[in-house]
């Protein structure tokens, strides 16, 4: 069981410990590298923060979680999800700040690892059933779309196109990000970035 903790980070199953936010890379990769299922990732990215003239458009490719880092490329693999991390922004690029989680199974097959907020599994059940549990407000408000932001918890919620009816991944953001230099977004640059501004086209 993957554990959820909003503001702290995420307890890892089997005792292999808990990921804190504000970890460096050095020590996230540690507890990572000594689970069954870490190891180094090759990165399919290579966006950095210095291929960005303008900070928003930074912002919106780390939120996207295209933005490429070298030193938080450790993965780990449990039971049918995949966890990744990574650093935050301007004065946060060295302390870990985001968790993700992708249920790497197929909508028709469940993770075998259930990732827990307060006791819910967030996979386990009908998105609309763990919509309902969760604290308020929530955006947006139909408990079935394909994404849903729960800023009390900085946590957001996400399930595969044409999925089941359940989330599929989830990414849970310390506080404060480090991006509060380019705006207030917390699941989204409020300025308006493009994370692929002078990448593509």
């Amino acid at each position: 069981m993957l554990e959820l903790l909003p503001g702290t980070g995420v307890v890892l199953p089997d005792g292999a410990g808990t990921l804190r936010f504000g970890m460096t890379a050095e020590e996230a990769g540690a507890v990572l590298a000594a689970t069954p299922g870490g190891h180094r990732s090759r990165q399919c990215m290579t966006l950095t923060r210095r291929d960005y003239a303008e900070l928003r458009h930074a912002h919106d490719a780390w939120l996207g979680g295209i933005l490429f880092d070298h030193a938080w490329n450790t993965v780990a693999s449990f039971g049918g999800v995949v966890l990744t991390v990574a650093a935050g922004g301007p004065g946060r690029a060295d302390r870990l700040t985001l968790v993700a989680v992708d249920a790497a199974a197929s909508a028709r097959t469940p993770a075998t690892t259930e990732v827990v907020w307060d006791g819910v599994d967030l996979f386990g059940h009908p998105a609309r059933d763990v919509a309902s549990v969760l604290p308020g407000p929530v955006h947006p408000s139909c408990a079935t779309a394909d994404d849903m932001t729960v800023p009390r918890l900085g946590l957001w919620l996400r399930r595969h196109p044409r999925a089941a009816d359940r989330w599929s991944r989830l990414t849970l953001l310390d506080t404060p990000t480090g991006w509060d230099r380019c705006c207030a977004g917390t699941f989204a640059c409020t300025r308006g970035g493009d994370g692929l501004a002078g990448i593509l086209g």
